[in-house]
């Protein structure tokens, strides 16, 4: 079979490699639908501190059960499945408490472990999850990204009733200003320098709005209903948007960071210790989190559809990295047909 490995800095290649097998307690998954999202474009361009060469990538994907292992129950051929593709120890206390994204030693599919880039994928069972029937495998792809979301509007207690602004658009962005909306904020902005990105955000009914105008305060404020923002998810990865969140959250508010920094921002700490800002990183999931994300999806609480703009082949999936870096102001989710 065909499996897509990332050698060098943007530089993938196809290398023909013997199928693999379910062993026991795996299974087998025919892969359908991968999703590239910005963690992945990051790693592509050598620019992700946590990731080397050589790389399979592939963390956000969908796809069909081929062979199931021997000991594997409440699995059958045919599911449509998905992955949470993050691995804990299973032995630690953080594991213990399901929170592996905690966890000394994990490790991530796609990451340091070999990701779904290929035709044929084999996993540990209980790393699956069964989508319900009729889920389209597009956005079986997205529950990975979704659950980021969720766990990242978790990440500092209860929203419901408090004011939240989101910086940046992006897909995890746009699905974190739903996903508050949906889990009962009082408000939702998103602000966004993208035209493209900010018109998909007003066409889900977020409020949008452009940074870079001056006096941002104050129109967040205005698209907040007069308040300020209790919560500031920071979803871009950048020193200016990382000290803007600090600079307009209200005093004992919070700034959840969920973006990838390519390099170590400059961060206004004092102000973070003046104005007693609780700052907390998100990184992925728990697995609560990851069954709400499928809830949401089979419930219809959030949109996905819109977010996706393009579909590559399989064999074309250099050709949607260079749309991403080149036409960054008219792509959002980019998915690769298997």
């Amino acid at each position: 079979m065909k499996q897509a490995q990332v050698v060098a800095p943007e530089k993938l290649v196809y290398r023909d490699i013997a199928p693999p097998v379910a062993g026991a307690g795996e299974v087998l998954i025919r892969v359908r639908r991968i999703g590239i999202c910005g963690s992945d474009l990051h790693a592509y361009r050598g620019k992700h501190p946590l990731v080397s060469f050589p790389l399979v990538q592939g963390h956000e994907f969908s796809g069909y059960l081929e062979a199931v292992g021997s000991g594997v129950t409440g699995l059958k051929h045919g599911d449509l499945v998905t992955v949470q593709p993050a691995i804990g120890c299973g032995v630690c206390p953080r594991c213990a408490e399901g929170l592996f994204a905690e966890c000394d030693k994990l490790q991530f599919i796609g990451g340091a472990l070999p990701g779904a880039g290929s035709q044929l994928f084999s996993v540990r069972a209980d790393h699956v999850v069964r989508l319900p029937d009729g889920t389209d495998p597009d956005d079986g792809a997205m529950i990975e990204p979704l659950s980021v979301a969720v766990h990242s509007v978790r990440r500092l207690g209860e929203i419901k009733g408090r004011f939240a602004l989101v910086i940046g658009g992006g897909t995890i962005g746009n699905l974190t200003a739903q996903v508050a909306v949906k889990m009962g904020a009082a408000a939702a902005a998103v602000m966004e320098t993208n035209d493209f990105r900010r018109g998909i955000a007003e066409k889900l009914g977020l409020v949008a709005l452009k940074p870079g105008e001056g006096g941002e305060g104050e129109r967040i404020r205005a698209a907040l209903g007069g308040h300020v923002p209790d919560v500031v998810f920071e979803c871009v990865g950048g020193e200016r948007p990382l000290n803007l969140a600090i600079e307009v959250v209200r005093r004992g508010g919070g700034v959840v960071v969920v973006g990838v920094y390519e390099e170590p921002p400059r961060a206004a700490m004092i102000s973070v210790q003046d104005k007693e800002i609780l700052l907390a990183g998100a990184l992925m999931y728990t697995w609560d989190d990851y069954h709400t994300a499928v809830d949401l999806v089979s419930g219809g609480g959030v949109r996905l559809g819109p977010l996706r703009t393009h579909h590559f082949p399989f064999e074309r999936w250099a050709d949607a990295y260079r749309a991403l870096i080149e036409s960054s102001g008219k792509t959002m989710k980019v998915m690769i047909d298997v």
